[in-house]
């Protein structure tokens, strides 16, 4: 019978850590950090971690693997200091096979070095170490291998699933289907079909999920092995009628995702996983794109549980370099088994609903890079044939490419350029100076000509920053479907109307829905006039939908006016306290839901209405500020800050009231205020704000705040600060417009927070 074990305790370098782990998160940060801007100036290294296992005589005879998630950096795996498995890519899994590595009745010693010292590696930071889950899989002979179950939803009315068991030994699979702990289904065989009666079918709208327990038995009906594997009952169509999930229409509201959980650095951990999720569903999105990188499987729990699609993304860079030491080196050798664990992993969940084989690759560029494509594009179909293949393809790119000309400057210098400069920094160099002229240039004939070979291979073609090649591309091949893989979140409106207009656009992929560490300032809006790629201490890209920390910003609200249309206006305010910010590309406001800039009486200030209706009224104080016809779901006016009840209200063309918003300041003395935002399992997310003592969160409060925990344990502390030299981990961490987030893991007794700043205090209790 399989036993599954959680190594969750290993020791780093001569301390005890818990697995998931970001060993990069503790490092130093210096200006001269070769990971520079894009890995937020964290320095690499080589880490060893090591994990004591007891080996019990009850595993004579047994197989055991070790399965790993993703380790960032070169892994090597040791037993008893012997080199066992190796691994590259540290965003795929991979298994390595104990069962004559273990001696039972005695103790082994499990080490994994972990190599990230190679910098620059990638575009974004990237974390270190066991970022994600480590686990022992100890199973009789007679077994199920390690993901050998699949379930496939053939038809869905009526309902029937088709569920094959890869087995090694004798036996034979029996199958019962289960919703809600009660049996509805059954049959046995290594590949059987069964019907679901009255089968509840899973969709982002009504994530409703089954699960398929599997017990292999032997002739005599003794249980030899047993797997469970949750799934849900949805089809699948693309075509020239659009995408459809069980035969309905589906338009894809989405937003790109890095990997990384902000203030929790590259740490996956399930509960950030699912308030990430739960966040954006509240924003209106209904998709993601991972970027650009295979999805966590917690990510995947949380969409499939919680209601999200996925595209699910391989890699950035094939053969050709973007950085120095990025995955080009190990690409050759590497790919088919990466591309096998993307959909090993992927292909029970239903929120995933396409492949991406990469993103803004200039390879195709040359017959070598559509050959690649094709095989990368095959090789996926082979392994799942019911999830259509697409990519981030970037037509301007890859036309520039085609031209002589790399965007990236990833490969070894040839121009006198530093080589430790990560690759970001000329295409967004280049993008913050061209801005929508490579929109236009995506438009052009000679585009279109260059991009068409690769678009070929794809069963879905997606566009970064690309939505002018739609409509030609559509004109000649009728049968195709597009959408924007990649577009700027100011540009949704048009964009959307696009999407709107034809069935063959299936969807919009926002540049971000989730701020990131890395890629500084791509998108702030800040008092640096620095250009795009702004020095140490910058941390993030001050890009997204949501901040680093999940709070909104002007671009959710035009996402949630765009896509769901709420009754009451959203109201917005750019920061008073910054009247004339340096504006990056990639962010079309920096405005936040707050009227509250104390020391900023008098600076001028943009406040934002995002409304469906046609007619936008703002007052100030009981003052009428302004009327204004709203245009592309929103209406900005232009006023001086000046504290108190500032009021948004939506109209109708002849003035009448259909909702009203309020935002207001503070007032009185400002205090430090905890509140729970939400606790999952044993892990909580406390706010840490600056407020008045009705609540109103003080936009100009930047203070440093101290964070402790007693009878737990604060995993990180921080804030959407664009910049700061503190540390996440160390429980000293500026906040940004008042605001900050403390992420705590309970302990079994009582526990506590404690927050103090200059002249400020609280304390929150958790158990």
């Amino acid at each position: 019978m399989t036993q599954t074990i959680e190594l969750v305790e290993w020791m780093l370098d001569g301390r005890a850590v818990r697995i998931p782990h970001d060993a990069m998160l503790y490092e130093k940060r210096s200006q001269d950090a070769p990971s520079g801007n894009a890995g937020a100036y964290f320095w690499g290294g080589v880490y060893t971690y090591d994990h004591e296992l007891a080996v019990p005589q009850a595993w004579e005879d047994k197989h055991v693997e070790l399965e790993f998630e993703g380790v960032m950096g070169h892994s090597l795996v040791l037993v008893d200091d012997m080199p066992v498995a190796s691994h590259a890519y540290g965003y795929t899994g991979f298994s390595v096979d104990l069962t004559n590595k273990l001696t039972p009745g005695t103790r082994a010693r499990i080490s994994v070095i972990a190599d990230n010292s190679d910098q620059p590696n990638s575009r974004w930071y990237s974390g270190s170490g066991l970022y994600r889950p480590v686990r022992l899989v100890v199973q009789d002979q007679d077994r199920i291998v390690r993901r050998g179950v699949r379930v496939v939803t053939e038809r869905i009315r009526p309902a029937q699933i088709r569920v094959t068991t890869n087995v090694v030994g004798e036996g034979t699979p029996w199958v019962r289907i289960e919703r809600a702990g009660r049996a509805v289904a059954g049959g046995h065989g290594p590949d059987v079909r069964i019907g679901i009666p009255h089968a509840r079918l899973w969709s982002a709208d009504a994530p409703e999920l089954y699960t398929c327990h599997v017990v292999l038995r032997s002739p005599d009906g003794t249980a030899l092995d047993e797997v469970s594997v949750p799934f849900g009952i949805r089809t699948l169509e693309w075509g020239g009628s659009g995408l459809r999930v069980n035969g309905e229409p589906v338009k894809l509201r989405g937003g790109c995702v890095h990997h990384d959980n902000g203030i929790l650095g590259a740490m996956d951990l399930p509960q950030a996983s699912r308030r990430k999720v739960r966040i954006l569903k509240s924003w209106g999105f209904n998709a993601i794109r991972s970027a650009h990188n295979p999805l966590s499987q917690s990510m995947l729990d949380a969409c499939d549980e919680l209601g999200m699609y996925v595209m699910d993304e391989y890699a950035d860079m094939w053969y050709r370099h973007k950085n120095p030491h990025d995955y080009a080196d190990d690409f050759e050798q590497c790919h088919a088994a990466d591309l096998a664990d993307m959909v090993d992993k992927d292909v029970n969940h239903p929120s995933v609903i396409m492949y991406s084989i990469g993103n803004e690759n200039a390879e195709p560029h040359e017959e070598l890079g559509v050959l690649t494509a094709r095989l990368l594009a095959n090789t996926v179909r082979r392994l799942d044939p019911t999830r259509p293949v697409t990519a981030g393809v970037n037509a301007t790119i890859l036309f520039a490419a085609g031209l002589g000309i790399d965007s990236f400057n990833g490969t070894e210098d040839q121009a006198g350029q530093d080589q430790t400069a990560n690759a970001s920094l000329a295409y967004n160099t280049y993008v913050a100076k061209m801005g929508d002229v490579m929109e236009l240039m995506a438009g052009s004939w000679p585009v279109g000509r260059a991009v068409a070979p690769f678009i070929a291979e794809l069963d879905v073609a997606g566009y970064n920053y690309g939505t002018r090649r739609y409509r030609p591309d559509l004109r000649r091949n009728p049968e195709r479907l597009v959408f924007g893989s990649e577009t700027m979140p100011y540009d949704l409106v048009r964009n959307w109307g696009l999407v709107e207009s034809d069935p063959r656009i299936v969807g919009d992929f926002m540049w971000t829905s989730w701020d990131y560490l890395g890629e500084c300032s791509l998108a702030a809006w800040s008092d640096d006039p620095t250009p795009v790629s702004k020095p140490y201490p910058w941390l993030c890209a001050d890009t997204g939908a949501l901040d680093l920390v999940g709070d909104p910003t002007g671009e959710a609200a035009l996402a949630k006016t765009v896509w769901e249309g709420p009754t009451n206006p959203l109201l917005f305010v750019r920061p008073a306290d910054l009247p004339k910010p340096c504006k990056a590309p990639w962010r079309g406001t920096n405005s936040v839901p707050c009227w509250s800039w104390r020391g900023s009486e008098g600076n001028q200030t943009t406040v934002e209405v995002y409304t469906r209706a046609p007619i936008a009224k703002l007052y100030l104080n009981g003052h009428h500020k302004g009327t204004k016809r709203v245009q592309d779901l929103h209406a900005d006016f232009r006023l001086r800050y000046e504290p108190g009840e500032l009021i948004a209200v939506a109209c109708t063309a002849d003035g009448l009231e259909l909702g009203r918003t309020t935002l207001k300041s503070t007032e009185g003395p400002l205090r430090l205020s905890l509140s729970l935002e939400g606790r999952d399992e044993d892990v909580a997310f406390v706010r840490v704000d600056v407020t008045d003592s009705a609540g109103t969160v003080e936009g100009s409060a930047y203070d440093e705040v101290e964070v402790r925990v007693a009878g737990g344990e604060l995993l990180a502390f921080g804030s959407a600060a664009q910049k700061s030299a503190c540390s996440y981990v160390r429980g000293r961490f500026p906040l940004r417009y008042g605001r900050g987030l403390a992420v705590v893991r309970v302990g079994t007794g009582d526990c506590s927070v404690v927050a103090v700043a200059d002249g400020m205090s609280a304390e929150l209790r958790l158990s």
